[in-house]
């Protein structure tokens, strides 16, 4: 007769089946623990759930993670096997089977430290690559490659505002003003009630200056249209958020990240190396216990780009591994407790300057929705995830791909998902990593 654990197997089994074309890339399944699924936070914190609390709180993320992954999967199948995984009686019968498996980890010890040695989340490097490509031999080029972008924005002076900066800005917040009490759940990560991460949210939504010189420096939204091909839609602004942890000093704070898009990054010439469609930035706040930002940091959707920003009065200093990528942090002329203005610039979208001024332009204002939006957007045949199984975003390839897969990063120039934003050419950093900053910040 078969067992419980033999069923919930069985049926985890089925579900992964009709699921696999549409596979959400930004949890990884725990081969051999059905109902589960990690990413690089849960994965660093795994090991250090001694308590019980601490395991029980730790497996019931995982489950929770693998709930939302397989919701946004089965609403991309067609509508007859959609309505058979969507019914009650599916959906009850897979969450008992994910309290089956907390409860039986949370009581076996050594299947639990199974458990989180099958968490831990391979990195988005491609050996093999690095390999064949003689991946020690690029790495003076990688070198000088970052050392000159780098040497460029630190010469980077203030834009003067005028009528070829497009401004946007957020829509006026309806949150009160509220404290704003941060507190630690049994993982030790600060944890804020709805209101407050809303609060905090719009407390730090950056305000955008976008130098204008053709429609592709215009702000939208990606969907699909009907026809079922992706579009990109410019009437709709919107700015997509993301929470997230990251220890400093051995205390994790809170993140908040703010991604937009833009429709392409144009080509002046058939060769240009780095455009293609979609195009955007992401923006990093890391908070201090207060709410305030004590660093900002910020990536293309690529995963390029790493740049790191420190507010006026923060304690932070930026040291350099050895071996790694070399990092620069620009000092801020304004506070952590207000919120950035971006300044982009016309094409390439790199983020010229950052400060604190208000323009005395009207502005555009935009839309903000969670980032999960684009892992379910509205199709003609029910919704689609913007991204692919691998987690990268069709049709966004660019052609440095040809030039840079030495460095053993999957399709370089490509727009990702979140959790695939490999960061660095020399050395292995991902933007998800909660321990990358703890990597290069130190507070004396």
């Amino acid at each position: 007769m078969a067992t419980d654990g033999d069923s919930c197997t069985a049926l985890f089994e089925q579900l992964q089946g009709a699921t696999r074309a549409q596979r959400d890339a930004q949890y990884q399944p725990l081969e051999g623990f059905a109902g589960l699924r990690s990413e690089r936070t849960l994965a660093a914190l795994g090991a250090n759930a001694q308590s019980r609390a601490q395991r029980r709180l730790w497996l019931q993320r995982l489950a929770a993670r693998d709930a939302e992954a397989s919701m946004i999967e089965l609403a991309q199948l067609a509508d007859e096997p959609r309505r058979l995984w969507s019914s009650p009686q599916r959906q009850q019968a897979l969450s008992t089977c994910r309290s089956r498996q907390v409860e039986h980890l949370l009581d076996n010890p050594p299947a639990f430290a199974r458990a989180v040695a099958a968490a831990q989340v391979a990195d988005d490097y491609r050996t093999w690559a690095r390999v064949a490509g003689l991946y020690p031999l690029f790495k003076p080029i990688f070198a000088r490659g970052v050392a000159a972008w780098q040497h460029s924005a630190g010469r980077a002076k203030a834009p003067t505002d005028g009528a070829q900066w497009l401004g946007y800005q957020p829509l006026p917040s309806r949150t009160q003003t509220i404290s704003i009490r941060l507190v630690e759940d049994a993982l030790r990560l600060p944890q804020a009630q709805p209101a407050e991460l809303e609060a905090l949210f719009n407390r730090h939504t950056p305000w955008l200056k976008v130098e204008q010189a053709s429609r592709s420096d215009r702000l939208g939204s990606p969907q699909f249209r009907a026809d079922g091909t992706r579009g990109f839609n410019q009437q709709h602004i919107r700015l997509y958020r993301h929470s997230g942890w990251s220890p400093l000093q051995g205390r994790w704070h809170l993140q908040l990240s703010y991604q937009l898009w833009f429709s392409q990054r144009p080509k002046p010439h058939a060769l240009d190396l780095f455009g293609g469609e979609l195009d955007g930035l992401i923006w990093r706040v890391t908070l201090d216990q207060q709410g305030h930002a004590l660093l900002y940091d910020s990536i293309h959707p690529c995963g390029c780009w790493h740049s790191f920003y420190l507010p006026a009065g923060s304690p932070l200093q930026l040291r350099q591994p050895v071996g790694e990528e070399a990092r620069q942090a620009h000092r801020l002329n304004f506070a952590g407790d207000r919120a950035a203005t971006l300044w982009l610039s016309a094409g390439e979208h790199n983020l010229s300057w950052v400060d604190a001024r208000r323009s005395l332009y009207p502005g555009v204002s935009y839309q903000t929705l969670p980032l999960d939006h684009l892992r379910q957007l509205p199709h003609p045949q029910g919704q689609r995830s913007l991204y692919r199984a691998d987690g990268l975003i069709a049709g966004s390839q660019r052609l440095e791909r040809w030039l840079l897969w030495p460095s053993g990063v999957k399709s370089p120039g490509a727009m990702r998902q979140w959790g695939r934003h490999a960061t660095a050419f020399i050395g292995r950093a991902h933007f998800d990593d909660p321990y990358l900053l703890e990597r290069y910040f130190q507070q004396p």
